[in-house]
């Protein structure tokens, strides 16, 4: 096979496969995916979320895997620190949808195989987001429910 084929072959490839990582979910899904909801200034509804509870959990940790945080939602009491653990192969940040609902975690403190620790000091709910494979309402998101201590 000539060499322009081989390479037309390649970057077909390499094309499918950066665009089939950045996918999104649908409104609503058995992962628990929130609703979208224009209304929200978070832009998803999260009353219709099954949040995962660490409450108990003395060191609460969420993995941020390829294109999805598992678990996305979940609910810790106040003044806990979550860890969050890239177990992937792609470069992560953590954005809050809110601004300045807690310090991001930005793309270069967040690297395949690193760590980042987010303390949630006030009751309430927290979404964020990885703007390098989502927006705040599709793709690569998640809460954190902080409820009173």
């Amino acid at each position: 096979m000539p060499v322009r084929g081989v390479t037309a072959i390649v970057t077909t490839v390499l094309i499918v496969g950066l665009l089939g990582g950045c996918g999104s979910d649908p409104d609503i899904g058995r992962d628990g995916t929130a609703t979208a909801d224009p209304s929200s200034p978070i832009g998803f509804d999260l009353s219709k979320v099954a949040f995962v509870d660490l409450s108990k959990n003395k060191t609460p940790k969420v993995d941020a895997l390829d294109n999805v945080f598992k678990a996305k939602f979940v609910t810790v009491k106040a003044g806990s620190t979550i860890t969050f653990r890239n177990n992937g192969r792609n470069i992560h940040d953590i954005i809050p949808a809110v601004d300045l609902a807690f310090k991001p975690v930005e793309a270069g403190a967040f690297d395949a195989g690193t760590v980042a620790k987010i303390t949630f000091d006030k009751p309430g709910d927290y979404p964020y987001y990885c703007s390098l494979h989502g927006t705040t309402t599709k793709g690569m998101i998640g809460a954190v429910r902080v409820l009173k201590g």
